[in-house]
């Protein structure tokens, strides 16, 4: 047996951990690198791998442009080769187009990207993915039914199998929680050819033998098509958690218009007791990070009864709650009257604040107007504009600390964080006063990169057309999405009145969980939407064409 000369294998989705597929043995010209986040997004491996070629019959050989030394095999072979050859000088031309187009576009940044969910792509429950399972030594192979198009061979561990399984024995009917460890299992649960099957409406059933979690008796495991639909996907059926809504990004244009709609306001009194009204604003809200809430009663409290609407608050060493007033040798500059710039706040915390309230309750003084600013639409300008600066600023890290009164905090983060898949920008963390020093200078001369991309960014984030000022009365609050909207304030003069904000945090983990409420509330009842490499590219394509379409 002859071994081929080395052979990249290109993955165009990468299963997720716990899940084989087989791979698509192919020989592989270069990739344009000119653009790395496309390149990332369609996840091309360039790692060089030997690959062992089982054949039968006569050996010919196969010349390609792209290999060392002849390919053995079959003429089905060298027609297979061939065939994947051209296609990847296919997806090599479409790369190289992308990248010049992207290079092409100078600025040009969508005011919003809103695809409705009625538009997003669903996991189908109704067209099983397979139509037959074969079990091996420690596998269960799940064979792709011949309607299930593009879908490819999934093999599970019999452990795993077992240790998924949600039967009522299994999973408490009433906690939901595992009535079991995974430790109690045997390494590979027992099991026959003839008790591993796939029935005509795509679920797969499972006989377990010996079963030690059943007294040694027998077990039985079924995952619905639904869940198989889902493991292919998502690789995980039993969390089931939503993709974000799309966003919409804005500038101040844009935003003004929303606001003029109407559409990023709402009473205080239907946010907490109106539905309808309520889920309609909090939809709103997902997708441009900002919303006002108006008649807020002038009450100290009032701010905890807003959050409590969405979920509990998140305790800092600022307490519950706090309150941002102008006072003397303050310990934090937002607790000062002059200006503060455009910052997200508690970089230097885990978890980061996902959200941020504040209650308005006296601004009589003259100054201390409220800005916003999108760090993902100014990130995506970026992008655009200048690919090395956004590339520099989504893999430096910057040093966030806090240290008084006792209070000792530190963290890393990037300035902008990716979509490991499609590149896309969707976090951004900046808070200039709470930047520490970088490690001491080394010859790659870091520091003096990252800031000239940071002040790029920062150009773009202080753009006059890219910030929305607003004063904000008594009895108004505003509610923010600190992982993406970067918030300041003008300077105020003391003398002349006061000025009296009530703050308060929540957690990325209980937005998250309200977000995914209302995925559910909008899918009424629909299978779960894909939270996966297609669709995040889907959405990231749909920005980039928006991109285009914009004038600059």
């Amino acid at each position: 047996m002859t071994l081929p000369a080395r052979i990249s294998l290109p993955v165009a989705l990468r299963p997720a951990r716990g899940v084989l597929t087989t791979p698509r043995l192919c020989a592989a010209p270069s990739i344009p690198t000119a653009h790395p986040h496309i390149a990332r997004r369609f996840h091309i491996s360039t790692n060089i791998t030997r690959q062992r070629l089982r054949l039968t019959g006569k050996e010919t050989e196969l010349k390609s442009p792209y290999t060392r030394s002849p390919i053995p095999g079959t003429n089905e072979n060298e027609t297979l080769l061939r065939k994947e050859v051209e296609e990847l000088k296919q997806l090599v031309a479409k790369l190289q187009e992308e990248r010049e187009q992207l290079v092409a576009t100078k600025g040009g940044v969508p005011n919003t990207i809103e695809p409705t969910l009625g538009e997003r792509e669903y996991i189908s429950q109704d067209v099983p993915l397979f139509s037959d399972a074969k079990l091996d030594a420690q596998w269960v192979k799940l064979v792709p039914a011949p309607e299930a198009k593009d879908a490819k061979l999934m093999i599970l561990s019999r452990l795993w199998l077992r240790d998924s399984c949600n039967c009522p024995k299994c999973l408490d009917p009433d906690s939901g929680q595992k009535t079991f460890s995974t430790t109690d299992l045997p390494e590979v649960p027992a099991t026959s050819r003839d008790n591993v099957g796939v029935h005509n409406d795509g679920s797969l059933e499972i006989i377990w033998e010996n079963d030690p979690l059943s007294n040694g008796g027998s077990h039985r495991t079924v995952l619905s098509a639904g869940e198989l639909n889902l493991l292919y996907h998502n690789n995980n059926p039993r969390i089931q958690l939503q993709p974000p809504i799309p966003r919409t990004l804005w500038d101040n244009a844009s935003y003004t218009d929303l606001v003029r709609s109407g559409a990023c306001h709402i009473d205080y009194n239907d946010w907490r007791n109106n539905d309808e009204a309520f889920w309609t604003a909090f939809e709103q809200f997902t997708k441009t990070g900002l919303l006002f809430l108006t008649n807020v009663p002038q009450e100290e409290h009032s701010v905890i009864n807003i959050a409590n609407r969405i979920g509990p608050l998140q305790y800092t060493f600022y307490g519950w709650t706090w309150d941002v007033k102008s006072k003397p040798r303050a310990e934090n500059v937002a607790y000062t009257n002059v200006f503060l710039g455009l910052h997200q706040d508690l970089m230097y915390h885990d978890p980061i604040p996902r959200l941020q309230l504040l209650h308005c309750l006296a601004n009589s003084c003259e100054g201390g107007e409220s800005i916003f600013s999108d760090g993902v639409h100014a990130a995506l300008q970026l992008l655009n504009t200048d690919p090395e600066a956004y590339d520099i600023l989504t893999k430096t890290d910057v040093h966030f600390g806090y240290d008084k009164g006792g209070h000792h905090y530190y963290a890393t983060r990037k300035t902008i964080e990716a979509d490991a898949t499609t590149g896309a920008p969707f976090i951004t963390h900046w808070a200039p006063p709470f930047q520490t020093s970088f490690p001491s200078e080394n010859k790659n001369n870091r520091l003096r990169r990252w800031r000239d991309a940071a002040e790029k960014f920062q150009k773009l984030l202080e753009k006059e057309e890219n910030m929305y000022e607003v004063k904000m009365k008594p009895g108004e609050c505003v509610i923010f999405d600190n992982s993406r909207v970067l918030h300041g304030r003008r300077e105020f003069e003391t003398s002349t009145g006061s000025r009296w904000l009530k703050g308060t945090y929540i957690t990325p983990q209980v937005y998250r969980a309200k977000e995914t409420e209302l995925v559910r509330r909008l899918n009424k009842g629909k299978p779960w939407p894909m939270d996966s490499t297609e669709e995040r590219s889907r959405i990231w394509q749909l920005e980039r064409d928006m991109v285009k379409q914009r004038k600059k």
